[in-house]
């Protein structure tokens, strides 16, 4: 008797994780994967690592003040410009912590329907294909913005510090963000204390990309994963009006139909509810870093190339959600127009187009994702 030793053929689609690893370590790296049995240790350790940032955001707030307090208005505006990176970094740090029990479902869903994909026909896998594609467009997309923007500041000082270091032995030390350290002013340039701090300031950086580029990012992944169950939806009404054999069958498969498209809307307002205060964070708040941007550059009458760098990630900061998020909308405009465009005439079923005119009506609602009642 032979033996059928060949092992079990590999799933093409799996979860989250898997589909999205570099979305998901980044939420791992952070301390920020809603885990609901490590969120009090997440956030224990979290703040044990900004309490080792404290001597930097204690010298970055007192001479923000001193700043303010002195009028100097231009480093005031760049100080400003930081602040509100750090800002966003503890309202986003502490908030996905707290909103641990309305992430995790969210994600679950997605690596359920997910791993799903594998039992459907090749027409509804090629949906599958594109709109993963889609998804890591904007996930790559915040693992390179974060990470150019954190390398940026240590590179450009030590760029210019080697330069200059060539041409002359007399040259300025450039601090990752140049500023005065309150009581250690006279010392601040010297070695080995200058050399401490430089290592001391790019270790905040490693520490801040994470944050940017995991919980980001899983918003492109969700909000393209709602557009793929509306396509996955109009798509299996299409099928079942062309394919059924029997009324029976017909609205066997509408009635499947009208449940998944329940689930999508149970996972807009899922969706909805994770990221709507988040968004508005980073509407608020980027909005105040683009400003003083362009305040410093009004000041300055040229171009610095860190801050004005800082400026247009500002902008990205705020186009990539908003152009995710309107092409969510638009899907969900193009829904009703897909719904009615199938074969429904050709059964003469007053039952099945009752179900399909109940689903065409409930499609009118746009999904349109708010940050706090701002529109996206």
């Amino acid at each position: 008797m032979e033996i059928n030793t060949d092992p079990t053929p590999e799933k093409k689609y799996k979860g989250f994780n898997e589909t999205f690893k570099l979305c998901a370590f980044s939420l791992a790296f952070a301390f920020l994967y809603p885990n609901r049995t490590t969120a009090i240790k997440r956030c224990v350790i979290i703040t044990a690592i900004v309490t080792f940032c404290g001597g930097q955001l204690f010298w970055f707030i007192t001479y923000t003040f001193k700043c303010l307090y002195t009028l100097d208005i231009y480093n005031f505006a760049r100080n400003m410009t930081l602040a509100v990176v750090l800002v966003l970094f503890f309202i986003k740090t502490y908030y996905v912590i707290y909103a641990t029990s309305k992430f995790a479902p969210l994600l679950d869903k997605i690596s359920e329907d997910l791993l799903e994909a594998n039992n459907l026909e090749e027409e509804f896998q090629k949906l599958y294909d594109d709109h993963i594609k889609i998804a890591r467009v904007g996930e790559i997309s915040w693992l390179v913005i974060p990470t150019f923007m954190s390398a940026l500041f240590p590179i450009y000082a030590g760029a210019l510090m080697t330069i200059e270091s060539i041409q002359t032995d007399d040259y300025e030390r450039r601090m990752v963000h140049d500023m005065e350290l309150l009581f250690v002013e006279d010392i601040q340039s010297e070695t080995p204390f200058f050399q401490c701090m430089f290592a001391y300031n790019c270790v905040q950086c490693v520490v801040l990309v994470p944050n940017y580029c995991g919980f980001d990012g899983s918003f492109c992944i969700a909000t393209t994963h709602l557009r793929l169950k509306l396509k996955l939806l109009t798509l299996k009404v299409e099928k079942a009006f062309k394919n059924s054999r029997s009324r029976h069958e017909l609205r066997m498969k509408m009635n499947e139909a009208i449940r998944d498209h329940q689930d999508a809307y149970d996972f807009y307002v899922q969706l909805q509810n994770v990221y709507g205060p988040w968004l508005f964070a980073v509407f608020l708040l980027t909005s105040f870093m683009i400003s003083f941007n362009l305040y410093q550059i009004y000041l300055l009458q040229r171009i610095d190339p860190k801050y004005t760098s800082f400026g247009v990630v500002g902008v990205l900061h705020i186009f990539l959600p908003c152009y995710y998020a309107s092409e969510l909308t638009k899907t969900s405009e193009e829904t009703p127009m897909d719904l009615y465009v199938v074969e429904w005439e050709t059964w003469a079923d007053n039952e099945v187009t009752k179900l399909l005119i109940f689903m065409i009506t409930r499609a009118q609602k746009e999904m349109i994702v708010t940050g706090m009642g701002l529109v996206v």
